[in-house]
């Protein structure tokens, strides 16, 4: 029997669920109950149960905070909560804690006794997943780098190395359904909650992987694939490539099967080069070229999850340097990166948005003056894409707004029409590159989104009463 424990403030529910569901039929017992979180966390160090069906919303320790501290405490232990709907965000909340579901109050039997049918069958097959401990001693000694002790363990395991007899690592990040992998010998363990190695004979790898359906777009799980290896040695680092593929889904955004990329140190410096200078000089227009070209990099899986860390770490880091502290915040590791923003993109738009009041107090003035918030998400678009091709009709599109009432408005807001404001933001912009660069006139024109050299010119005079050349000499 699996021992079950029901946590909840209302007695009446207590009992109600203890009498009406059925708990033998599906192969369980409550061993206990609790009326509040408290009381639950004793239970479960005491009792270390199979299951627990908790309330979300109760005194002393709510039920959030109970999975959080009994996952800790009895790792094994499997959580479900029963909540209202006025809590149902929280419910799903509770979800991306791990439990196994959730149930609305007012509740039916029949949901709970679902539930139990499903969660019996999922307690049965990881009951028959035990011998994996013996593998866990082993994933714990690859990881140790003891050569010796490592290939006693692979053999004893079944699996020795050779150079006849290569393996190859494979890592699986989130949930891939267990069956597939049940006809071909391998060593399976777990190296976190959500990531799950497996070391296969390499002539096998296509076979072990051939069941798995690719081809949707829906695919919530990423595989990375290590390369063969013929000795223990091999297989560390083997496996730690292995472990940054699995990462692939970060970089493209996609799930799917990953293999260790060949590093371009020469790519990665090249862009924290320029990152580092656009700091520095605190050059947001340059900072956000560089940040919109890793995008395709990352999509393209030419930068990796590794790069990812690097890009982001680097400029935490120059925010401490410059004493902007509020911005700063360090990660520890790859799976922080992945848990945070679980896409390259999504990174990429924190790390923008957040050196927007560092690098642009312009901005930041302009914005204090205008209440229509569609002006202001436009003045922050411009702000961002000045240099791009922008126009009334392109604005009018994305922000939902016709040419002739965005014209309008815009006067209006900021004081001046589009042409003059869209003008001022280049040749500002190529006042600081003047300034601060070698770059040549025409150069600087092109960055500034001036197609056209005489225009660029004839723009830059009207607004500053020198030509580009005379202003860089007056420097």
């Amino acid at each position: 029997m699996y021992k079950a424990i029901i946590v909840d403030d209302e007695r009446w529910i207590v009992e109600g669920i203890k009498a009406g569901v059925r708990w033998e039929k599906y192969g369980f017992q409550v061993a206990g109950e609790a009326m509040n979180g408290q009381e639950g966390l004793a239970l479960i160090e005491k009792l270390r149960p199979d299951f627990v069906l908790t309330d979300i919303k109760m005194p002393l320790v709510n039920g959030l905070e109970l999975i959080k501290r009994g996952k800790e405490t009895s790792p094994h232990t499997i959580f479900a909560v029963l909540s209202g709907h006025a809590e149902f965000a929280y419910a799903q909340k509770a979800l991306n804690y791990g439990t196994f579901g959730y149930c609305l109050k007012p509740f039916e039997i029949e949901e709970i006794e679902s539930m139990l049918g499903k969660l019996s069958q999922w307690l049965k097959h990881r009951a028959q997943q035990e011998p994996e401990r013996d593998a866990q001693e082993l994933y714990e000694v690859l990881c140790s780098g003891n050569e010796q002790l490592l290939a006693e363990k692979l053999s004893s395991a079944g699996m020795p190395l050779s150079a006849s007899m290569p393996v190859t690592p494979i890592v699986v990040q989130g949930y891939v359904p267990a069956p597939y992998w049940e006809d071909i010998h391998h060593i399976r363990f777990r190296m976190n909650k959500r990531r799950v190695g497996l070391l296969v004979y390499s002539h096998l790898v296509e076979s072990f992987l051939s069941p798995l359906d690719l081809s949707g777009n829906a695919i919530d799980y990423s595989i990375g694939i290590g390369p063969s290896s013929a000795t223990p040695a091999e297989l560390e680092s083997s496996l730690e490539a292995a472990s940054v593929a699995a990462y692939g889904s970060f970089s493209t955004g996609k799930g799917g099967v990953y293999r260790q990329v060949t590093p371009s140190e020469s790519t990665i410096d090249d862009l924290l080069s320029e990152l580092v200078g656009a700091l520095a000089l605190k050059d947001r227009m340059q900072f956000v070229s560089v940040m919109e070209s890793c995008r395709p990099l990352f999509q393209r899986y030419v930068l990796t999850i590794k790069d990812a860390y690097l890009i982001f770490n680097t400029v935490m880091y120059l925010f401490t340097r410059e004493g902007v502290k509020e911005h700063a915040r360090f990660l520890e590791g790859y799976d922080q990166l992945y848990y945070d923003y679980g896409h390259s993109d999504a990174m990429i738009d924190y790390l923008v948005k957040h050196t927007l009041s560092h690098l642009s107090d312009e901005l930041s003035s302009r914005l204090a003056g205008v209440t229509h918030n569609r002006i202001k998400e436009i003045l922050t678009y411009i702000h961002h894409h000045f240099n791009q091709e922008i126009s009334i009709q392109s604005l009018s599109e994305k922000f939902y707004l016709s040419p002739t009432y965005l014209s309008q408005l815009f006067k209006k807001e900021v004081g001046e029409n589009f042409v003059e404001y869209l003008s001022r933001q280049r040749i500002q912009y190529a006042c600081k590159l003047l300034a601060e660069t070698d770059m040549t006139v025409s150069q600087i024109g092109e960055k500034c989104g001036f197609n056209d050299y005489f225009y660029f010119t004839r723009i830059f005079k009207r607004l500053n009463g020198m030509t580009p050349t005379q202003y860089r000499e007056a420097r």
